[in-house]
């Protein structure tokens, strides 16, 4: 895409070392940027350094906003979506200061739409996952419908709807898939009990496709994170929905060419 950067906004986790690397990257900065690009508020370029929190809040607070572009900084530890090392500082400033044109990728964004038993309606973005579990310990039952076609009926401590970026270590960690196909798709993950009695037969393997539907039972209640954020309701969740049609993006800047082999191999295998 065209290089339009003009300010910067760096969103900074409030440790000492993620606020020691900023500081060294204001530093460099001044000193290397080949044209001027001033630090804002609400910056062309939004630069998250600290752990894959600290992108997906960035992101958020952003409000996904498909003109800006974001960049991670990793100063946690697997850092998935933050793909740039303070080591890299230098020629991450030379990349983007005086190019006319950068590399972005697209992070494709579902919507959620969630209905409650008070008839109240909220609407969600989300870049990793959605999570659907039970309260206090009790499962959640549900009707799932995949492409708006009845699947089946489950019984779960929770379900999980990973999006593209947030399938390989969230869905993986419960048993997902890792989607290589670089698809349009979301994977969806249950984390069910042992089962045992007839009633309770239903297929936990992961599926992958680009929407989902599912419609709660209501008598012991649900709870659902989106991003790792606990979302706050009035009423019981009744309906939730995740769609990747008509979905949103954002724009991520890549210091090359993205390999999400790479990434695993390297983030999960340790080694490159």
């Amino acid at each position: 895409m065209i290089n339009n950067i003009k300010t910067f906004t760096l969103f900074v986790r409030p440790d000492d070392r993620s606020k020691e690397i900023a500081n060294n990257f204001r530093n460099l900065f001044a000193r290397l940027s080949k044209k001027p690009i001033i630090e804002s508020d609400d910056g062309d370029l939004i630069i998250a350094i600290g752990g894959d929190g600290t992108f997906l809040d960035a992101v958020s607070t952003a409000k996904f906003n498909q003109s800006k572009v974001f960049a991670g900084v990793n100063t946690g530890t697997l850092g998935f979506l933050q793909n740039i090392s303070p080591e890299e500082f230098c020629s991450f400033i030379e990349f983007y200061s005086d190019k006319k044109e950068i590399t972005t990728r697209k992070l494709f964004l579902p919507t959620i739409t969630v209905k409650l038993d008070n008839n109240e309606t909220h609407s969600f973005y989300a870049v990793n996952e959605v999570v659907v579990e039970g309260l206090h310990g009790h499962k959640i039952s549900f009707s799932e419908y995949i492409n708006d076609e009845l699947y089946q009926n489950v019984s779960a401590n929770s379900v999980c709807v990973a999006c593209s970026t947030g399938d390989t270590a969230f869905s993986m960690n419960s048993g997902g898939s890792i989607d290589f196909s670089e698809h349009f798709q979301l994977v969806r993950t249950l984390v069910v009990p042992i089962q045992n009695a007839a009633y309770e037969r239903f297929i936990s393997n992961p599926v992958i496709c680009p929407h989902f539907n599912f419609k709660m039972d209501t008598t012991n209640g649900s709870e659902m994170l989106v991003d790792g954020r606990l979302q706050d309701f009035s009423g019981k969740i009744y309906e939730v929905d995740v769609s990747l049609y008509g979905a949103k993006y954002i724009h991520k800047l890549e210091l090359g060419t993205y390999s999400k082999v790479a990434t695993v191999r390297s983030k999960i295998l340790g080694y490159n």
